[in-house]
């Protein structure tokens, strides 16, 4: 596995900020199931970046060992790779702890991987994931059990939103925080559209302002432990 996995076309070396507490190199997958115009990773989702070769990594990881603890496998999405479970062993082997960032769409490669800290993206209403390019007819019941592993993971796990419209409103945040009922940690992430996306259509009109932020912070913090607006 080690000289031929494939499915790695980004790499930050060294990051202070991707894995809560933690330096640690982030690994980025191609590809993904879904396709959320404000999307940062428009070339990783496209699979239009070069593979990385996995010894690369190993010998950096062998290198850096004194200095970084963990590895952070984002995406894209990485659950779409079945390799992801024997990957996960390996850097665990080699003494670094997993963080996995993901959509939810598949809660059973998440809980094979076993990672040390978990963050969920939650997009919008379960029932409007179809906007964003997912096809799959099972997927609320996926998410509620992405969700479950979320809540068993405590202070270990945390779910992200993207603070963008029209996928998040008022009505949808009702319904996000009564699903995310016992959650620890929720952050809420402001639009930002500084960069490429994936839909470069996307405007000012998808932005969300600030006071309705902290109005859809105010819904869901009696749901969860905390809910907090990143920047703020």
């Amino acid at each position: 596995m080690s000289g031929g996995f494939k499915g790695i076309i980004g790499w930050q070396k060294t990051s202070f900020i991707d894995y809560p507490g933690t330096v640690s190199t982030v690994l980025f997958f191609e590809g993904c199931n879904l396709r959320c115009p404000y999307c940062h990773n428009p070339d990783i989702v496209l699979r239009k970046l070069p593979q990385i070769p996995w010894t690369s990594v190993q010998s950096f990881l062998l290198r850096r060992k004194k200095m970084m603890e963990g590895v952070v496998l984002s995406g894209g999405e990485p659950t779409l790779h079945a390799i992801l479970p024997d990957l996960v062993r390996e850097i665990r082997e080699s003494g670094f702890k997993i963080k996995i960032d993901t959509n939810g769409t598949d809660p059973e490669m998440i809980s094979r991987c076993e990672p040390d800290y978990l963050a969920l993206d939650v997009k919008t209403d379960p029932l409007r994931y179809a906007e964003l390019g997912c096809k799959d007819p099972d997927f609320g019941e996926k998410l509620r059990n992405a969700i479950e592993i979320v809540k068993k993971m405590g202070s270990s796990a945390e779910v992200r939103i993207t603070m963008a419209s029209p996928f998040i409103s008022e009505d949808v945040v009702h319904r996000i925080a009564e699903l995310l009922t016992g959650v620890q940690k929720v952050f809420l992430q402001p639009l930002k559209l500084t960069g490429a996306v994936l839909d470069s259509s996307l405007g000012s009109q998808n932005v969300i302002p600030a006071a309705q932020i902290r109005i859809f912070r105010d819904i869901i913090a009696p749901f969860t432990g905390s809910c907090v607006i990143r920047g703020e």
